[in-house]
């Protein structure tokens, strides 16, 4: 049966020429390779990322002996690099540092694929660095190098709720790399789907709900293929129903996504950040326009947090593991502002830096691959609109499923909410609709209110998940508008509040008339759309016409990300709020 899928590209003018199908040789963009020779020196015999002067001469064995298989079950669901995992792929010898691996071990199952002559060896080197062998195994099997995320295997559910892997070729000829999938799958005891597409897993990333990325070197390693054979690929192996393919903005050798855009969350994919004198700086921007007006999986815009790569660090290059994110830095002054930059996009999550042998285009994400837990406890929603206008309760709804088979902890079923005013949240019980679906009412809230909210669940296999993944700080959130008179300053103290322009990209100005002469201290709160207060104004009523200025600027004095915010005025004991909206 023919599906309908949606592709999605965006354009870049470079040297006249225009992005497009291409069929010419894609192999020519390993020709030159800034740090070939140092990463040679450090290693001597291996086998480097690129494609060598002798593998370019056996290109014709890609995917020789691979055979495609039927595709899974439908409907097919890809994980996301954020769901939760039970643990990590690596390669021994290592392309990290132990630190890193005894960092992983803390919390998840760290599957390190050695061949037998070296188990032992590598046994010894992570016990001697502290790591907790209760939660190392060792699968033995031969392989060419460290680049697992490359040529490693991709989690999916099938339309059985059954785990399983989707294989590909892997667009390099090296025989043992693209036999772990198999291997792993055989090891995992789930089904493999070999899917007859040459791909890499650096130039791809999903969201987890049926919408992925990768740059046009999926086309040019495919030249057999139509587009839209590539779309029913992937829509048939891997339930992805929006493709974006989009120039590689980096224009180095390498070609992956993962060098500079990462997806944090199903609304959020983060880019590398350069000055405008930077060679690339067009390029980068392009690619930020055009998904700040891309919809995501839930309709709403992408927000497009930024991290400043001024020197081609390979901060996008990083590694989500469940509350951890583990980010490659280099040691230079940058590093805190890459933290901090993670930090802000995702609050709640542990975010680490650690230092390795990383390049621009070669770094953490590359050597290891998430395990996605393939029990996990599933829980969908799609978050309520920014304004919700009503004077009734207001429902949420979800759908909760268990793959482990394991049945669900009814008392655990919860909706957390509470108004952005309010210190702790409250619970509401889930009630089951039908099936999957449950539901749970937000009792009504007077005009102007914030209310910030996240979905809990349990199951009797012992796992417990929150929707969005880490709870509460990243709570989802929206404001309420009704007939419901709470904002007594609306009526008695201030009329006519705005601000202008709104939206607007730099500073805008909140005016509004106050009734009567008041000579009172007039403070100004400035909110984002979670209802936390990012910066503080006051002004003194001298006369009924008050106007002050917000320059777009959080209380550290960065300009604030494009999107929703809030001004609330307290005036002799009361408050007005209003919405505005800022944008690039």
């Amino acid at each position: 049966m023919k599906k309908a899928i949606l592709i999605i590209t965006f354009s870049l003018c470079l040297n006249g020429a225009i992005f497009a199908n291409s069929t010419s040789n894609t192999y020519i963009h390993y020709a030159e390779i800034p740090h070939a020779e140092q990463w040679q020196e450090e290693h001597p015999g291996e086998l480097p990322i690129w494609l060598t002067e002798e593998e370019k001469l056996h290109l014709d064995e890609i995917g020789k002996d691979f055979l495609p298989t039927l595709e899974p079950p439908t409907p097919v669901r890809q994980p996301s690099e954020f769901a939760p995992m039970q643990g990590v792929l690596v390669r021994y010898p290592l392309g990290i540092s132990t630190t890193i691996v005894a960092e992983m071990a803390e919390d998840v199952m760290v599957y390190c694929v050695v061949s037998s002559g070296y188990q032992t060896t590598a046994y010894n080197t992570f016990n001697n660095a502290g790591v907790n062998m209760s939660h190392v195994e060792f699968l033995i099997a031969d392989t060419d190098t460290y680049w697992i995320r490359d040529y490693g295997p991709w989690f999916i559910f099938n339309g059985n709720n059954e785990s399983g892997i989707t294989d590909f070729i892997y667009n390099r000829p090296r025989p043992d790399d693209n036999a772990i999938p198999n291997f792993c799958a055989t090891y995992f005891g789930i089904n493999v789907y070999n899917m007859g597409l040459t791909a890499t897993g650096g130039n791809y990333m999903t969201d987890g709900h049926g919408i992925s990325v990768s740059t046009d070197l999926i086309w040019e390693e495919n030249p057999s293929l139509t587009h839209a054979e590539i779309n029913t690929l992937v829509n048939d192996y891997l339930g992805i129903n929006t493709y974006h393919v989009v120039p590689d903005v980096n224009g180095e050798y390498i070609k992956h996504v993962d060098c500079w855009g990462k997806y944090l969350s199903p609304t959020q994919i983060l880019i590398r950040e350069v000055p405008t004198y930077h060679s690339q700086y067009d390029e980068i921007e392009a690619a930020v326009d055009y998904f700040e007006s891309q919809p995501s999986c839930y309709g709403t815009n992408y927000e497009v947090p930024r991290v400043n790569t001024p020197n081609n660090q390979p901060y996008t290059n990083s590694l989500i593991l469940n509350k951890k994110v583990l980010v490659p830095i280099t040691g230079s002054s940058y590093d805190a502002q890459a933290i901090a930059s993670y930090e802000a996009a995702m609050p709640g999550y542990e975010v680490l830096g650690f230092t390795g042998s990383w390049q621009s285009t070669d770094a953490l994400h590359c050597r290891t691959m998430g395990v996605t837990d393939q029990g996990m406890l599933y829980i969908y929603h799609a978050p309520l609109a920014d304004t919700i206008t009503t004077t009734d309760d207001i429902t949420i709804t979800t759908s909760i499923f268990a793959y482990s088979g394991q049945s669900l902890i009814q008392d655990s079923l919860l909706v957390y909410w509470k108004r952005s005013t309010d210190i702790q949240f409250n619970e509401l019980p889930l009630t089951q609709i039908f099936g999957t679906y449950f539901s749970a009412s937000i009792p009504a809230q007077p005009n102007g209110t914030i209310i910030n909210y996240y979905i809990h669940a349990a199951d009797n296999s012992g796992r417990s998940e929150n929707n969005p993944y880490i709870g509460a700080p990243m709570a989802y959130s929206f404001y309420v508008i009704n007939s419901v008179s709470a904002d007594e300053p609306q009526l008695n103290i201030i009329t006519e509040a705005t601000n202008y322009p709104n939206p607007f990209s730099g500073s805008t100005t909140i005016a509004f008339t106050l009734k009567n002469n008041n000579s009172s201290v007039i403070h100004i709160g400035i909110y984002n759309i979670k209802g936390q207060l990012i910066n503080f104004l006051t002004t003194q009523a001298n006369n009924n016409l008050i106007a002050i200025n917000w320059d777009g600027k959080d209380r550290s004095g960065n300009d604030v990300p494009a999107g929703v915010y809030f001004y609330r005025i307290n005036l002799d004991g009361k408050t007005f709020t209003q919405k505005m909206m800022k944008i690039r």
